[in-house]
């Protein structure tokens, strides 16, 4: 284990905060415009495939997810550093 100041971890934390929000503001902006959850786009993808002349489902589909992964590496981070 490290020591680091006090001040230093909360920067840390600041930082993360704000990436977290980046992220969950992605998030939330494809959650409003195809009106449902990642997982339920998925299994549309799954579903119905993708049009072969237009690929942004699938683009935002990718985007989505991480975005959705970074929220999870975030909040275990910041819950580690508090």
């Amino acid at each position: 284990m490290i020591s680091i100041r006090r001040e230093v971890c909360d920067e840390i934390v600041r930082r993360l905060h704000s990436e977290f929000e980046y992220y969950k503001t992605v998030a939330g902006r494809f959650k409003k415009k195809y009106g449902r959850s990642l997982d339920e786009l998925e299994k549309r993808i799954e579903r119905e495939g993708v049009p072969p002349n237009n690929h942004e489902i699938w683009e935002d589909s990718i985007e989505w997810r991480n975005a959705t992964e970074e929220i999870e590496k975030l909040r275990k981070l910041i819950d580690e550093l508090k």
